[in-house]
């Protein structure tokens, strides 16, 4: 984050802004107006159809729509040097199901094309990118609690993406790449 006279001022990036989660995640930021002890001073939306536009933010809110799984738009959407990234894109399991293709497209390849992005940038840059995985990374049956312990045997294609995200995510991670959480 950075810092003016002792506070930290934060630009937050929201992949998958339009969807549900994003959807309620953007509100409780919006409402709050800071996460932890900084304070939100520029907020990026983007999915791949328009998320609303926040009338009375008390900052500034950019909106994007697209494909963050193109070639190159990662890098648009990092150019910024967003301080937290949280990735809520993804296609859920029915449709990366049914549409093998798609489903690696998106949950895989866009997820490592914004990481090697955020690797690209060099500089020191090294922001907070929160992944939301699922609980399709673990295989069936459950048990009442899923500890550390839990092995991972995705049952469908969308759990295993899922599962090679978190693997990414921490590979980076430990590079020093990013500050990154699952």
């Amino acid at each position: 984050p950075t810092r003016i006279k002792g506070s930290c001022l934060l630009h937050i990036l929201v992949l998958g802004a339009a969807g549900m989660v994003g959807r309620k995640l953007v509100d409780r930021l919006l409402k709050d107006g800071r996460l932890g002890k900084s304070d939100i001073t520029r907020m990026t939306l983007h999915d791949v159809v328009a998320p609303a536009k926040p009338e009375k933010a008390g900052f500034p809110v950019e909106v994007h729509a697209g494909d963050f799984a193109v070639a190159g738009a990662a890098e648009k959407l990092i150019a910024g040097r967003p301080d937290v990234i949280f990735h809520l894109a993804a296609i859920v399991s029915g449709e990366a199901e049914l549409d093998f293709d798609k489903g690696y497209r998106i949950n895989l390849d866009g997820t490592r094309m914004l990481l090697d992005a955020i690797r690209l940038v060099g500089g020191g840059y090294k922001p907070r990118v929160v992944f939301t995985s699922s609980i399709a990374v673990f295989g069936a049956p459950y048990p009442e609690k899923i500890g550390d312990e839990f092995f991972n045997t995705p049952l469908l294609s969308y759990g295993t993406q899922k599962a090679i995200g978190e693997l990414l995510l921490a590979d980076y991670s430990r590079r020093g790449f990013m500050d990154g959480i699952g």
